[in-house]
């Protein structure tokens, strides 16, 4: 369980979880939500909220944007943000 995120990073959490669904087929809201996500990743290991730092470095793993072509793992990139805003609302 983790504690104590401040809301304003939950907020910014579900930004990028909302823009994530409108990047699957859209090169350039793609690149904007690795940009976004990139910037949470240094603001989870500033706070030394490790744990969430490494499953968005994960996700940024498998997030590689393509042009002009559907991303291949944008099921697995939502779940996993899915999973991550479960854990967040412990």
């Amino acid at each position: 369980m983790v504690e104590n995120i401040p809301e304003d990073i939950v907020k910014d959490f579900q930004f990028v979880c909302h823009l994530h669904e409108q990047a699957v087929c859209d090169h350039d809201k793609c690149r904007e939500f690795s940009e976004y996500l990139s910037e949470l990743l240094i603001r989870f290991e500033d706070m030394e909220f490790y744990r969430l730092a490494d499953r968005i470095m994960s996700i940024l793993l498998n997030c590689k944007p393509k042009d002009a072509s559907h991303c291949e793992k944008a099921n697995l990139v939502g779940a996993m943000l899915k999973e991550i805003t479960k854990e967040m609302h412990k």
